[in-house]
């Protein structure tokens, strides 16, 4: 038996056995074959932890206020008890601010997921990318301006919290531009030639 043939085997044998071929074909599917180049690959990165930031945050406050009763018996924290008082300090009726806190973080949910989708489409370098991700940040932030009041917006949105949502607005805009200037025979880097990779 030759060593290509005794290889085949071997391939073959061990892809049912290993997850690892699965795993390849899934990203593959999701990402696509090759690589993107460098600079869409760091703003693909840092997006994508500012993405799972926001997204693990309003997963974690969405569950927090609707198990509040529950985490009251266990742990004794009373939750209710300080979204209430902080309601009456943004002039919002207390029971009034619990559903708004459901809603914005429930919502919040779905944007990033918005978000994480253009995020895939930014890694394969799809012009719609720009819809979901500015799309998903835009309806976020309009909704803690508009639904939540400007004063919930400047009091309990962090500095930092701001910071990360004006670079996703500022990048994706960046990167948008660029991949249109691409289009027309330019570089997408502000460094000059894009690098050649060997696959």
């Amino acid at each position: 038996m030759s060593e290509e043939e005794e290889n085949s085997i071997i391939e073959k044998e061990t892809k049912f056995k290993s997850p690892l071929p699965l795993l390849i074909r899934f990203r593959n599917f999701v990402f696509g074959k090759h690589k993107p180049d460098i600079y869409t690959r760091v703003t693909f990165y840092i997006n994508g932890v500012i993405m799972l930031t926001f997204l693990i945050w309003n997963l974690i406050g969405y569950f927090a206020i609707s198990m509040r009763e529950t985490i009251m018996e266990m742990k004794n924290v009373p939750i209710e008890s300080v979204i209430h008082a902080r309601g009456l300090e943004l002039n919002f009726h207390p029971e009034d601010f619990v559903t708004r806190l459901m809603t914005i973080y429930g919502i919040g949910v779905i944007c990033w997921l918005f978000v994480m989708t253009g995020l895939v489409l930014l890694y394969r370098k799809r012009h719609q990318f720009s819809y979901f991700i500015l799309g998903g940040t835009l309806f976020y932030l309009g909704m803690l301006l508009f639904y939540m009041s400007f004063q919930y917006f400047k009091e309990d949105t962090t500095g930092f919290d701001k910071i990360l949502l004006l670079i996703v607005i500022a990048s994706t805009i960046i990167h948008a531009i660029l991949m249109r200037n691409e289009k027309r025979g330019g570089s997408i880097s502000f460094f000059g030639e894009d690098e050649v990779e060997v696959q």
